[in-house]
């Protein structure tokens, strides 16, 4: 059967139709690709401003540490940890919001982290009447002087990514957004400042962050085995459920606890290479008005580690500031509380939300101990106590020694004629004072010095 050739009309009816396919896929990928580059100016819009913003914190932290290191008055010292603490928060916000790709940042998270940790643990001494050393005004110095290297260097890169020498994208050919064959990534550009803070003189004080808590190699994960990128990420997903649309894989951190990191718009969640436990995470959500106590906050904060997988914990000393209650908690073994053991959580006094946690000190020491029965007796301890304390109530718990081992004791709270309470350490084999804490209560919560 002979077929017709095509009309002029009907030719005419198909040129157009496929003229109308070619511009309904020309203009829908002339949306498509304003909406990605809408998105991508927003994400970049992000980051430069998270920038900005770090290297705000980090040139306020400098000022302030210099402060410091000249104050002599308990009340001014107060004041500046205070703000050194917000700063230093503020930086490790920014800071989670900036592409690092491989590289390392977890030597910058445990700087910032340990200049707020030490000044607050200063501000505490010098509340309970006691005046700061020469040595503790020379590693103030040299906080300030490894900050300062800090603060030039992103300076640097702040000026390097607006002449286009830096991008904040990986780098993986020669050509670069900006064109030019030399432009380095951002993580690029954090490389040596890793390196240099390497080189921060070692601090020891009370708090979830001191040193000798996180050396060595991380008991809780001996013998387990390692998990992929795709399993750690459901795991996040878990843990930041709000977001788990939106979570991507940010970097690997390395060091004594390798973790992949992922990101989403207002959440940061590191989860162990091996084993797949949840590490740390940080949001940048803000606390509103004050509308729960911190005991309703404390049983939030207990349920949230329990679905974590954190079980049997203990809380220990808490610190509310800008409503939002921080809390220590520490794994229990038969009723003996292991303080080692740590994990830090922070909770809105607003709604309850958990807005960030730190299980470093629990992963880096949490293991089943032995040899956990006292030598010596509870009463034996007692008479250890001057008779001039009243014991309002005692427990056994492992305590860390500056030694980096562990030493069973009595904890046993006193108080004196003047009401102000210590927490007395025994050592549950040798009947000796190990060491002595004062009991600091505020307006903000529980802290010991």
């Amino acid at each position: 059967m002979e077929k017709k050739p095509f009309s002029t009309r009907q030719k005419a009816r198909i040129a157009l139709f496929v003229s109308a396919i070619i511009i309904v896929l020309g203009i829908t990928s002339i949306s498509q690709t304003i909406k990605a580059n809408r998105y991508k100016q927003e994400a970049l819009i992000t980051k430069q401003m998270a920038l900005i913003a770090l290297d705000e914190n980090l040139n306020n932290i400098s000022t302030n540490l210099e402060k410091t290191i000249y104050v002599t008055t308990p009340t001014m010292l107060s004041k500046l940890s205070t703000e050194l603490w917000r700063e230093a928060s503020g930086a490790k916000s920014n800071l989670s919001l900036l592409p690092t790709s491989e590289s390392m940042v977890s030597n910058t998270y445990k700087f910032l982290s340990q200049i707020g940790e030490f000044v607050m643990a200063l501000e505490r001494k010098t509340a309970s009447g006691e005046t700061l050393t020469d040595k503790e005004r020379e590693q103030l110095q040299n906080l300030y002087n490894f900050c300062n290297a800090l603060t030039e260097d992103i300076n640097k890169i702040c000026h390097e990514i607006q002449n286009g020498t830096y991008s904040f994208e990986e780098i993986k050919s020669t050509l670069s957004l900006s064109g030019n064959e030399d432009t380095k990534s951002f993580a690029d550009g954090m490389d040596d400042t890793e390196q240099a803070l390497t080189d921060v003189p070692t601090l020891i004080y009370d708090g979830p962050f001191s040193d000798h808590l996180l050396q060595g190699e991380a008991k809780f994960l001996s013998g387990q085995s390692n998990i992929s990128k795709d399993e750690a990420l459901e795991i996040a997903k878990k843990i930041c459920v709000n977001e788990k649309d939106s979570l991507r894989y940010a970097y690997n951190e390395d060091g004594n606890i390798p973790c992949y990191v992922f990101q989403g718009e207002n959440c940061t969640v590191a989860i162990t290479k091996q084993g797949g436990k949840p590490c740390y995470m940080i949001s940048s959500q803000f606390a509103g008005e004050v509308q729960l106590k911190h005991n309703d906050v404390i049983e939030k904060a207990k349920s949230y580690l329990d679905k974590l997988g954190y079980k049997n914990m203990k809380e220990s000393y808490y610190f509310t500031e800008d409503g939002i209650c921080t809390i220590n908690f520490a794994s229990t073994q038969n009723d003996v509380v292991m303080y080692p053991d740590l994990i830090k959580v922070s909770v809105s006094l607003e709604n309850g939300d958990v807005l960030s946690f730190d299980a470093t000190g629990y992963i880096s020491n949490h293991t089943t101990r032995s040899n956990l029965s006292p030598k010596i007796s509870l009463e034996q301890a007692k008479n250890v106590i001057n008779n001039q304390l009243q014991v309002m109530d005692t427990q056994i718990c492992v305590i860390p020694t500056e030694w980096k081992t562990e030493q069973l004791c009595y904890e046993i709270h006193c108080k004196d004629e003047n009401s102000r309470e210590f927490l007395i350490y025994i050592d549950c084999e040798t009947g000796m004072e190990n060491n002595i804490l004062v009991l600091l209560y505020s307006d903000g919560g529980i802290l010991t010095k």
